[in-house]
């Protein structure tokens, strides 16, 4: 089962291994190390299913992926050490390590070499490890000794990292550290001459909850988790030591919806987070009851509008595109070819004069209204100079402005909008104008403007103006950090950065985005789509909450994508984006609003995908990006 650069069942991240299907569920769920916990317990506790169960299932399918990376990845040369058979797991005393252990004697039964290196630095065994390691000495697995060089690791086919879990908070140090950096240097081997380095549930050392290294972290070529992939492989530093992924099924518990993960992760307890007071004890716990989750690659096409044989133009929406400065005409030409090309039936464009011919030359089919920025300016300093007051468009203007506002279904605004007075207006028109039977999507420019705290338009104020449910906004990370910041007092805000012990605000938003998104979308009733490398759609459910339930964070979900590269962090892929975004919103006016969001970022990242397999990352442009969505709409 495939999804853009995640596959289920199968190898992930561009490695095209196959394995059997395993995991046969619609919904896909990206899990903390603080929920994946609370599963496992479930699971045993609640299910039944005993603990030593799960491990000896998951050692099966670290045994079978094990095999199956030997088979795919070499040839079947006498010479070549992989055919050796020598597989060395390296192994602490906790259940990560149970797996590790429980695999070598399941492979030293299939006839390979395996070896076991215990670390001992912890001074806790748990109880299914002690089981698993004395039926490693019944099976005839060979225990060795390290002593941390680099030959006591490069003549084994396979090294199996079965050090740390899902579990791990604190910095890794000590002879574990040592161990770890042992393993990293194989890295400096040719490739024909190295082990396979392959990590149990997540990379040693990598935050399930950030992605961040942990003191140092495990560099893995593939890594076989189970059930669900961790937040942290698909994040930050952990995207790239996770490598290949493997996702296997192995009888933990899953949820039919996500506020059926929520209900089951709320039981554990955590800080109400429409308290202020408690945010930073809640951040800094990480108990997150944020539920993280991506849609199925069939689940996807049937979230598409549906075209019907008797429509017309208007079937399909009207989306008005407030964008384009002077200085920046791009963006409203690439945001309203992205609009009609995901199938959206008129667009009308509100943008400065100067991009008229552009326009008229690249997108024909769209309608304008335009403005003389130049023109108006001057007006607006003669007017200073007499005392009037400041205003910067004319009636005539703001009369047809506001019908176009009430003409469309969905307005987007500010991909190269441009932060003056005349952009401010056209915000606080667009604020007094639009009902709440109409969607607005929030951009670039419209983010900067009523974020910026220097103005009489405010981040809270327009949102409640537009209407409850009806802003989705699309900031990249620097965007985020400037609603952040214009959302706290100063010293509210540094007394939560200090709880915390960052110096840095942008280190701050990067480790807890999710929770940021999360806090946004919730109190402010918006949807909020934080573009990243692995962008992420946070959203308000609207459901009726449980008795005592009321205000906690199973009342708001996280959309996680895993479509895209990194050719799509050139000027431009958010113009797009947000033109996607609002045309599917025009298509789909009476359906899920977060699901059609959802769709239109996967769609974008599969158009970047397909932009990279024609051009390369390193060519393409935003508008190869465009000329790819019909392919990705077929």
């Amino acid at each position: 089962m495939c999804l853009g650069n995640v596959q289920w069942g199968q190898s992930l991240l561009h490695i095209g291994l196959s394995l059997s299907a395993h995991l046969e569920i619609c919904m896909k769920y990206y899990l903390t190390g603080k929920q994946a916990q609370i599963v496992d317990k479930y699971t045993q506790e609640s299910l039944g299913i005993p603990g030593i169960i799960l491990m000896e299932k998951a050692a099966e399918k670290l045994a079978d992926s094990i095999e199956m990376l030997l088979t795919k990845s070499f040839s079947k040369d006498s010479e070549n050490k992989v055919f050796e058979k020598k597989i060395l797991s390296i192994v602490e005393s906790g259940n990560n390590g149970g797996d590790a252990v429980a695999a070598s004697w399941m492979l030293k039964d299939r006839g390979y070499d395996t070896y076991i290196y215990e670390i001992g630095g912890i001074s806790r065994k748990t109880e299914s490890y002690l089981t698993e390691i004395e039926k490693a000495k019944e099976h005839g697995v060979t225990f060795v000794d390290f002593s941390g060089r680099l030959e006591d690791i490069a003549h084994y086919s396979i090294v199996i990292d079965g050090i740390f879990g899902v579990g791990l908070t604190r910095e890794v140090s000590g002879i574990q550290k040592e161990v770890v950096e042992a393993i990293n240097s194989c890295a400096a081997l040719e490739k024909e001459s190295r082990p396979i380095v392959v990590g149990v549930d997540i990379p040693s050392g990598i935050s399930a909850g950030t992605g961040h290294i942990l003191g140092t972290a495990v560099r893995c070529d593939a890594t076989i988790t189970f059930e669900y992939i961790k937040y942290g492989m698909l994040v930050n530093e952990g995207r790239e030591y996770a490598g290949k992924i493997y996702c296997e099924s192995i009888g933990l518990f899953v949820p039919k919806t996500p506020q059926e993960m929520a209900s089951l992760l709320s039981k554990e307890g955590v800080g109400h987070l429409s308290d202020p007071d408690n945010m930073t004890a809640v951040l800094r716990d990480r108990v997150s009851l944020y539920v993280c989750y991506e849609f199925d690659e069939s689940e996807i096409k049937d979230r598409l509008p549906k075209r019907k044989s008797d429509s017309n133009k208007g079937t399909y929406g009207k989306v008005l595109i407030v964008a384009g400065s002077k200085e920046v005409y791009g963006a409203v030409y690439l945001a309203a070819e992205a609009t009609y090309r995901v199938g959206a039936g008129l667009v009308k464009v509100v943008t400065d004069i100067r991009n008229r011919d552009i326009l008229c030359d690249k997108l024909p089919e769209a309608m304008m209204l335009t403005y003389d920025t130049e023109r108006l300016q001057e007006s607006s300093k003669k007017n200073i100079l007499k005392n009037k007051q400041k205003e910067c468009l004319d009636e005539v203007f703001i009369m047809d402005y506001k019908a176009s506002i009430q003409w469309a279904d969905i307005i987007l605004a500010g991909p190269g909008l441009g932060t003056g007075d005349i952009s401010l207006q056209l915000l606080s028109v667009l604020a007094e104008t639009v009902s709440d039977k109409q969607k607005v999507v929030l951009d670039a420019d419209a983010l900067n403007i009523i974020s910026s705290g220097e103005n009489d338009i405010h981040f809270s104020s327009f949102v409640s103006k537009v209407g409850l449910g009806n802003v989705i906004i699309t900031p990249h990370m620097m965007e985020m950090l400037r609603i952040v910041k214009s959302r706290y007092n100063k010293q509210t805000y540094d007394f939560m950065l200090s709880g915390l012990g960052y110096q840095s605000d942008m280190d701050f938003l990067k480790n807890y985005k999710k929770e940021q998104a999360y806090n946004l979308s919730y109190s402010e009733g918006i949807i909020t789509v934080l573009k990243d490398a692995r962008t992420l759609v946070a959203y308000k459910n609207t459901g009726d909450d449980e008795p005592g339930m009321e205000g906690y964070a199973r009342d708001c979900e996280l959309y996680v994508n895993t479509t895209g590269n990194s050719g799509m962090s050139k000027g431009g892929s958010g113009d797009v984006l947000a033109g996607m975004i609002a045309g599917l919103l025009a298509q789909n006016k009476n359906g899920s609003i977060k699901d059609t969001v959802c769709t239109a970022v996967h769609l974008h990242g599969r158009a970047g995908d397909m932009a990279r397999d024609r051009v390369g990352e390193r060519s393409m442009l935003a508008r190869d990006i465009i000329d790819a969505i019909p392919d990705v709409l077929k």
